[in-house]
């Protein structure tokens, strides 16, 4: 259902099958409080949300969809409706006198939903873009940076990459990574593409200060690899080790038979990874808008 909505309004498959399950199984998840679909007479989806709030529960996230049958039947505002009622439940829990911010993820420049948004108190629409580079001549290996060591992570070394992503991630717009074990759960055990000798790190004196999540197939198109994730502490940014790990990657994907490769950015990234990519030969397509609302001033 979800991907025959964005091949119908992007004109590619955005959902897998685990990023659909993989979060109804996540620590802590409860699957009568954070997800819900909605189901025709006939027993078909009719459409499908999640929401997400981890403590201290000042931000709350969501994401809704309606299937293409079902355009243009007010199915969207019930949803939003609904999901308003769940974000005020989480926001109840923030500590008293906090903000409580809620974002919604949607399609980007589709001019139905950003009025539907608009609508119901959304405003702040930001875009992120699918970033693509496609691999039309052999690739040079790349070079190295002083005082750095390039690999693989290790079999157990997965924390040791969340630690450093985590950081990275706490200068990007939005919500930071979730806690741990629900990243290990998402990003690792419940994910049947899970290869970690696509996962590069960098090292400087044996602590991981860069690291990149790579996956063999993009879902929307299976010639490509995909970049999930790419991190470099701020300590150690302006070195090269951002656009070292991605040539790494860029070199690995072409060597497996891929054809090029993807990854989403925030178009206005606050550490500047948009460029980084830009300079890496990639080009950019609008692809999700995250939408904000203020459930409970300060």
């Amino acid at each position: 259902m979800l991907n025959e909505e964005s091949e119908a309004l992007a004109g590619v498959k955005l959902a897998s099958l685990d990023w659909v399950t993989a979060p109804w199984t996540a620590p802590r998840a409860d699957l009568e409080r954070d997800f819900g679909v909605v189901v025709s007479p006939d027993g078909a989806i009719a459409g499908y949300f999640l929401i997400s709030s981890d403590p201290p529960h000042t931000s709350v996230f969501s994401i809704g969809a309606v299937a293409l049958a079902h355009h243009g039947r007010g199915l969207g505002a019930a949803i939003l409706e609904e999901l308003e009622r769940r974000a005020e439940a989480f926001a109840g829990q923030a500590p008293a006198g906090a903000a409580v911010v809620w974002r919604m993820g949607t399609l980007a420049e589709e001019p139905l939903v950003a009025a539907l948004m608009r609508a119901h108190g959304f405003s702040g629409e930001r875009v992120f873009w699918a970033m693509e580079r496609r691999f039309d001549r052999p690739l040079e290996p790349p070079g190295d940076v002083a005082g750095v060591e390039f690999g693989l992570v290790q079999a157990g070394g997965e924390a040791d990459v969340y630690d450093c992503l985590y950081e990275a991630f706490e200068d990007h717009f939005g919500d930071p990574l979730p806690p741990l074990d629900v990243w290990l759960h998402t990003h690792v055990t419940a994910v049947a593409q899970h290869d970690p000798s696509l996962w590069h790190v960098a090292r400087r004196d044996e602590r991981v200060v860069g690291a990149l999540v790579g996956i063999e197939h993009a879902e929307e198109n299976p010639e490509l690899g995909s970049v999930e994730l790419l991190g470099v502490r701020r300590a150690e940014r302006g070195h090269g080790i951002g656009g070292a790990l991605l040539r790494r990657s860029f070199l690995q994907f072409q060597e497996r038979g891929r054809s090029g490769v993807t990854l989403n950015v925030d178009s206005e990234s606050l550490t500047g990874a948009n460029r980084l990519y830009e300079r890496a030969g990639m080009s950019a397509t609008p692809r999700f808008a995250s939408w904000e609302r203020e459930l409970r001033h300060a």
